[in-house]
């Protein structure tokens, strides 16, 4: 299975530090084609109220949601709602220092009285502890690679037995589609005021462009309903939904569809994809904090689950007594290699 190559993950970097300063810090990167602050709170009090709903919903049915890890957590938005709306305890998990840094301004833009742990990683080589996380989550995250079942692989290691896996917001491939021209990009201003029957035709005829595309990151959309069942087959017990675009009233199970028809139609149509998986259940690990489960990323790499200590700004494996940095509040969990690659300023600081 391929996986992500070194330069899209700093393409997610740099995209997302200048998505950040065009946001908040008052430079214009991208024009009327992201967010300008004010719709940008708008947008992302959408994603927590849907998040809140959501996660209200599995509560209702029995499933712990704490300690949890969220991956792909951006600005932290969906975590901030974990911890003080549903008291849940746990952290937000990115890539992107830049985006993870910027929680604490959202939670005083949101009143919110407090912030998840954040970690800075490579969900490639999660720092946690096999058989320990109860509940792990993400939204519009596995798109971002070229075949999600490498980090879905990962995501069940780090599972306790018992514990769920959930995602939302997914995208899988449109099969009535051909790429005839370029589409306009998709936060931009002018594809919003396009008529109707642009848009239709631009559903099925129009090849999809972004800035995060631009700058090396993947945005992978053309991942096939064979793919997601291939990634989620190391968990027996799973259910997962398919939503056709555009937003008809039917969908369809992934997974012994009782209607062929409409999942027929939800194949052709292509459109989102969520789910709720179990891992096995067993002996719990018995969590009581996210910081009891990290070990050290780079003997993680070499096969080895190694306990990390913290003291005061600073994480240190007990065993090859690599140190790890908070850096404003985050904390650098990269194996050495790949963090002297991705952050090279914060590498050569420690």
């Amino acid at each position: 299975m391929k996986r992500q190559e070194i330069t899209n993950q700093k393409g997610e970097i740099e995209f997302r530090r200048k998505l950040v300063q065009h946001q908040i810090g008052g430079e214009n990167f991208f024009g009327d084609e992201e967010h300008d602050p004010e719709t940008g709170k708008i947008v992302l009090k959408e994603r927590m109220d849907v998040t809140l709903a959501r996660m209200t919903q599995l509560r209702a049915t029995g499933i712990p949601l704490s300690p949890y890890i969220e991956i792909g957590a951006e600005r932290g938005q969906r975590s901030l709602v974990m911890e003080n709306d549903m008291q849940a305890s746990g952290a937000a998990l990115d890539i992107s220092f830049d985006m993870l840094r910027t929680c604490e301004h959202y939670q005083k833009l949101f009143n919110q009285a407090k912030v998840p742990a954040r970690l800075c990683i490579d969900a490639n080589n999660l720092p946690f502890k096999s058989d320990s996380i109860p509940f792990v989550f993400c939204y519009e995250f596995l798109h971002h690679f070229p075949d999600p079942g490498p980090i879905v692989a990962e995501i069940y290691r780090v599972l306790q037995p018992g514990g769920y896996f959930a995602f939302e917001e997914e995208p899988y491939k449109k099969v009535m589609h051909w790429d005839l021209y370029d589409g306009e990009k998709s936060n931009s201003q002018s594809k919003k005021k396009r008529n109707i029957v642009l848009k239709v035709c631009d559903r099925f005829l129009a090849r999809n462009t972004c800035n995060e595309v631009l700058h090396n990151v993947i945005e992978n959309d053309r991942i096939s309903i064979g793919q997601w069942k291939n990634a989620l087959k190391v968990f027996k017990n799973k259910q997962a939904r398919l939503r056709p675009t555009p937003r008809f009233s039917f969908g369809s199970e992934l997974f012994n569809p009782p209607s062929q028809m409409k999942y027929l139609a939800s194949y052709l149509l292509g459109g989102s994809i969520s789910g709720l998986c179990r891992k096995d259940p067993g002996e719990a690990s018995g969590l009581t904090s996210i910081e009891a489960a990290l070990i050290c990323p780079s003997c993680k790499e070499q096969g080895n689950e190694e306990p990390l200590s913290q003291s005061q700004s600073i994480f240190t494996c007990t065993k090859c007594s690599k140190k790890y940095p908070v850096v404003d509040g985050v904390a650098f969990l990269f194996e050495y290699k790949r963090f002297m690659e991705l952050y090279p300023e914060v590498f050569k600081a420690i």
